[in-house]
């Protein structure tokens, strides 16, 4: 009988201790993403942050200046003759301008530049 328990004994010691696991600790998996999930939370929002100010500085900004920059040298009425001299506008072709508008524009020029003038001498 003594040789059935000291088989079963060197079973039981050999099948509890695989070689693989002698040498080291094992994992702790238990409450591993509580402690994980703090530290991901703060890096992420700070990607995010910096991303945001990066996206600002560098495209934001710079296409703000280059619009205003654009329009600082603007000049709709020049633009609106060269694109109808390019045959943009084929609905404006073989109408007249009717008399009234070019009487309402001279009306409107007149009134801006007397506001002008009036703005020049405060």
């Amino acid at each position: 009988m003594s040789s059935k328990t000291d088989a079963v004994s060197t079973a039981k010691t050999s099948s509890a201790k695989p070689a693989s696991s002698v040498g080291g600790a094992r994992p702790a998996l238990k409450n591993l993403t509580r402690a994980r999930v703090p530290r991901a939370g703060i890096i992420g929002f700070s990607l995010a942050v910096v991303s945001a100010v990066a996206w600002k500085v560098l495209i934001s900004d710079r296409h703000k200046n280059d619009i205003s920059s654009f329009y600082k040298t603007f000049d709709p009425e020049r633009d609106y003759a060269r694109m109808k001299s390019a045959g943009v506008f084929k609905t404006l072709e073989g109408r007249e301008r009717p008399e009234w508008l070019s009487e309402y524009e001279s009306e409107l020029d007149a009134a801006i530049s007397s506001l002008r003038s009036t703005a020049r001498s405060e």
